[in-house]
């Protein structure tokens, strides 16, 4: 069977997910007729009678990552945009908004960036709470004890997914953890981390360790694990890396999740089938998706099902601008130029320029030939500089066409490469980070930080050089940076740190990105809630300051 298989299933799924959506929202009008089922339409009591149902379920939820309001763009236009590394000068001014943490529109239907994020990951709860309320109801009758098992840890998996999404851009919103209870309590930041970080520990126990070739894509105990690792990590920081939030400030209970994150990644360590891939660019390339680095991607493939966009939008909207009717790029969101210095900070033990800067940034230094003779979509940068001279130094290449095909001449509305959420070189960045927090040794941190360096050709570090908290910090900064630089975690690392929990720290990220300047102390680090979900629950109140 095809690799892709996993890929295709996803993209066949039409709204499945709407077939018995409907029944556990109505109530009864008391008259018969009203009451009446169309017997040419599947409703909850019709459906989730057999295994295929239950798999066209589970399907219909993992669709859910492909929408433009999750993974496709606005998780990632939000996350790169609102973080160090990104802006937008964008003739839209809702990317401005979006990058400057300047909002003014609220509004439902206006503001896409705002609501359309909402909209998904709470879809994505309504689809995959049937899958769990029924497995849990009835599921295990009709499936083996391990087809029931891997399952329900795939449902559990994606509503992890959804509440850690959400917990991260609004820090606010229902635990919808039910399908027939249709108002979960509001949860806090907190809570929706230990919402997700419950439902990962779950997938994690039920979850297999591998899937066969035709499934790999699947939600598996290696990515749980990560992703437990990951809440455990965001929630010690909120315990001890927020110094504004004096209330919540518990330095014992954020040893506990640190010790809890460290045991996450040692087994998956224990699992033994991860590595680094031998080429760093496979990561962002359709050639070897879901790799042996890989612990959790998201699926996509190019083109459209049923009128929809299955893609990943991500390329046309931060990439590489060469004038309105060049065909690349919009350019919504761009790259800050202090990560071209970033780069350059350190070169490889062959004397060049680290390898990650040119395949993760479109720019032009005469001093780095590569730059001067590379070709992008059929011209040189200087070729394309004579079209429309480039009003900047530098724009995001990572996940663009130019990495995965050489020969493209454009950027399509979408393209078929996969997002990796999650992948080992981070994972061996988040043991140095935990061992720095415990004050563990710091001579192995150093080595896993080596792992990740030796790949690209980058000489090992000297851990008596690092023998300190902050010195090690600092470093695993700067390491995080470069490896994953626009692959949607620097957000997350910046929260963690308390980057953007301190005034000075802001002050610091404000001398390179001057979008900080907007940025409000125990405001900002939360997106506002839209309007429209306020006015359909009382009790759910705006964030502060909004």
């Amino acid at each position: 069977m095809n690799k892709k298989r996993f890929k295709h299933i996803l993209a066949s799924c039409s709204v499945c997910c709407g077939i018995a959506a409907t029944a556990p929202l109505l109530t009864s009008c008391g008259d018969d007729w009203l009451s009446l089922s169309d017997p040419n339409l599947e409703t909850a009591d019709t459906f989730w009678k057999t295994a295929d149902q239950f798999n066209e379920g589970l399907t219909a939820a993992y669709s859910t990552w492909r929408r433009p309001g999750y993974f496709s763009r606005w998780f990632q236009v939000l996350t790169i945009l609102r973080s160090d590394e990104g802006w937008s000068n964008s003739p839209n001014p809702e990317f401005i908004g979006d990058a400057n943490f300047v909002m003014s529109s609220y509004n439902y239907d206006s503001n896409e960036g705002l609501n359309l994020p909402w909209q998904a990951m709470y879809n994505s709860l309504y689809y995959v709470n049937q899958v769990i309320d029924n497995m849990n109801d009835h599921g295990y009758e009709l499936f083996s004890q391990e087809e029931a098992d891997r399952l329900l840890g795939q449902g559990y998996f994606i509503r992890g997914v959804a509440f850690w999404a959400i917990a991260g851009i609004y820090g606010r919103g229902p635990l919808q953890t039910s399908s027939v209870e249709v108002n979960g309590p509001i949860g806090s930041q907190e809570d929706l981390y230990k919402q997700a970080l419950a439902d990962f520990t779950r997938a994690a126990e039920l979850l297999p360790t591998k899937w066969p070739a035709a499934e790999a894509g699947r939600a598996t105990k290696g990515g749980a694990l990560g992703m437990m690792a990951r809440m455990n990590m965001q929630l010690a920081g909120m315990k001890c890396h927020r110094p504004w939030d004096t209330a919540n400030q518990d330095p014992a209970q954020a040893k506990a999740y640190w010790e809890a994150a460290k045991k996450n990644i040692e087994d998956i360590f224990a699992l033994g089938i991860y590595d680094l891939v031998p080429n760093w660019l496979d990561n962002f390339t359709e050639a070897n998706e879901n790799n042996q680095e890989s612990l959790f991607e998201i699926n996509f493939k190019e083109g459209t099902v049923n009128g929809k966009e299955v893609g990943n939008q991500r390329p046309k909207f931060l990439g590489l601008y060469a004038g309105s009717g060049s065909g690349l790029s919009w350019d919504d969101g761009s790259a800050r130029e202090w990560l071209l210095d970033a780069f350059n900070e350190e070169r490889d033990k062959d004397g060049n320029v680290d390898m990650r800067k040119f395949h993760t940034l479109f720019y032009y230094d005469e001093s780095e030939p590569e730059t001067t003779t590379a070709v992008y979509y059929g011209k040189t940068w200087t070729e394309w500089n004579y079209v429309e001279p480039f009003q900047k130094k530098c724009y995001w290449k990572k996940y663009t066409s130019v990495e995965n095909d050489p020969n493209a001449t454009g950027e399509g509305y979408v393209t078929g490469v996969n997002i990796r959420i999650l992948r080992l070189a981070d994972v061996y960045l988040m043991y140095a980070e935990v061992l720095n927090e415990l004050g563990g040794d710091r001579a192995v941190a150093v080595e896993y930080i080596n792992k990740v360096r030796r790949r690209v050709n980058m000489a090992d570090l000297d851990a008596a050089r690092f023998q300190n908290y902050d010195a090690l910090l600092n470093q695993i900064k700067h390491e995080r940076l470069l490896e994953l630089c626009g692959e949607c975690e620097r957000w997350f690392d910046l929260d963690r740190w308390g980057d953007i929990h301190d005034q000075t720290k802001i002050n610091e990220l404000a001398e390179r990105d001057e979008d900080f300047k907007n940025y409000r102390l125990g405001i900002s680090h939360l997106w506002c809630i839209p309007n429209h979900e306020i006015n359909l629950r009382p009790d759910l109140t705006q964030n502060p300051g909004y």
